[in-house]
């Protein structure tokens, strides 16, 4: 990677890190009102089954962080809070543009492996608490999750263009402004 490339992968970074910072306070709003309701409604995330939990999990973080990131990208700065502190913006390969359904599909790729960890973090709570082990294909999906984002990161890290599976399959990439 020429010096160039390398400063745009290192502020592409830096951009995530602001936008995660932004997803850790909302996790933070989220878990204050889930123990209000769990304490009010006496819902102890043990009294709810694995698909009501990945549901309720489903449409109120991961929905909501994508949408975050494909509405800030349409918009008129054409990204993130973070991708605008570091001076990027998201554009289509072709056209110069990207409209919502494309940086909507981006973005769903682009969490996939976060909500592939939800779904088995899930199962895991649902082994834990019945005490009994975790068969393999949870552990197996848990670590899929994880191998999937890495390969994401590596992508970036040494793609020729630098853009990430989730940018190629949707045709977008990150770029300065």
């Amino acid at each position: 990677m020429n010096n160039r490339t390398t400063s745009l992968v290192i502020r592409r970074i830096k951009a995530f890190a602001i936008d995660y910072l932004i997803i850790l306070i909302y996790i933070g709003l989220l878990t204050g009102i889930t123990v209000l309701i769990s304490n009010l409604f006496d819902t102890r995330p043990g009294k709810i089954s694995t698909v009501t939990a990945e549901l309720i999990g489903f449409f109120t973080l991961t929905l909501p962080v994508i949408l975050y990131f494909a509405i800030s990208e349409a918009g008129p700065h054409a990204g993130t809070i973070g991708k605008q502190k570091f001076g990027l913006k998201v554009v289509s390969v072709s056209p110069a543009t990207a409209g919502f359904p494309r940086l909507l599909l981006r973005n769903l790729i682009k969490f996939l492996p976060w909500e592939i960890a939800h779904f088995f973090i899930y199962q895991l709570f649902y082994y834990i608490r019945t005490e009994d082990p975790p068969p393999g294909w949870v552990v197996a999906g848990l670590i899929n999750a994880q191998v999937l984002a890495l390969v994401y990161l590596l992508f970036i890290l040494f793609h020729k263009d630098n853009r990430s599976l989730y940018e190629i399959a949707s045709g977008t990439r990150v770029v300065n402004k």
